[in-house]
């Protein structure tokens, strides 16, 4: 059985901070629905979008890591669709800060309310068990997170995006009351090579 799975949400840049040679540090990002797409993990996305084995789930729970990622969340099959989101590589700054105390990353933009900088993040999980309905239908997955390191692309950038998507990892994680993500934290995985 193949239970490695990737997760893509949609989330709205809420700031990004610049290092001293204008590439991109730390990013903090706002999940903009709780509708994601899964797919199998062990198949090239080329094959898969050909096939059209992109489903759309709902995330009906999750529960924190203590190490900061994205630790057990629990999708259900959803026919809602994922919002449509901006695919366009740049956005309007609302606000220009100087970061004391980062020097790797000194300068945080943030992007307006009226332009949302959006970026689809996918994550890697494994498929820890199905639940089904009386009539043997797939009423949900438990999935638990194999990974801190995510892939962040801008949407519409192609089918093979995702494994030539910059690579970030996962430093904090915040929820808000109703138990649901408030607000990731990434920073670059610096490149091997």
């Amino acid at each position: 059985m193949h239970t490695a799975v990737q997760i893509t949400l949609s989330c709205e840049i809420a700031s990004m901070q610049l290092t001293p040679t204008f590439k991109m540090g730390t990013l903090q990002l706002r999940p903009i629905s709780k509708v994601v797409t899964m797919r199998l993990a062990s198949l090239p996305q080329q094959q898969q979008a050909a096939m059209n084995l992109q489903v759309n789930f709902e995330i009906a729970k999750i529960q924190e890591a203590a190490s900061g990622s994205l630790g057990q969340i629990r999708v259900n099959p959803s026919q809602q669709q994922k919002p449509a989101t901006l695919a366009t590589p740049s956005f309007n700054v609302s606000g220009l800060q100087l970061v004391s105390g980062f020097d790797s990353a000194p300068l945080q933009l943030t992007p307006s309310h009226q332009t949302q900088a959006s970026v689809h993040l996918t994550a890697a999980f494994q498929i820890t068990s199905v639940e089904f309905s009386p009539t043997f239908e797939i009423a949900g997955f438990i999935l638990n997170s194999t990974s801190k390191t995510v892939a962040v692309q801008l949407p519409g950038a192609g089918a093979s995006s995702v494994e030539n998507a910059p690579m970030f990892e996962i430093t904090n994680v915040q929820m808000d009351e109703n138990g649901d993500i408030a607000m990731l934290q990434l920073n670059p995985v610096a490149k091997r090579g």
